[in-house]
């Protein structure tokens, strides 16, 4: 995917999971799957750690694992570089 459309990718799958007026399971699976699959959304590691720390999105780990669980992984190490520890991340995701 390319990197200027990374953060609005962020954008959409936030808002599918997890704001109460959109929120709907069944698309935002269908979404983030299409992303993730078809678009190569989790193929830049930075633009996408970059993008989930801008948004403050990191309840979408979860889901990115059920997709590509190695490619989260990468992820959370490189949030994890920008000063997140796993403790940190876990509990931001418990607080969405």
């Amino acid at each position: 995917m390319n990197k200027i459309f990374v953060p609005n990718a962020i954008t959409t799958l936030t808002n599918l999971f997890y704001n109460s007026t959109t929120m709907n399971e069944y698309l935002a699976m269908r979404t983030a799957q299409f992303y993730i699959e078809d678009l190569k959304l989790l193929q830049d590691v930075e633009a996408v750690a970059l993008a989930i720390e801008n948004q403050n999105a990191f309840a979408l780990m979860s889901k990115f694992k059920l997709f590509d669980y190695k490619a989260a992984e990468e992820i959370e190490i490189a949030l994890s570089s920008s000063g997140y520890t796993e403790a940190a991340l876990n509990a931001i995701n418990i607080e969405i």
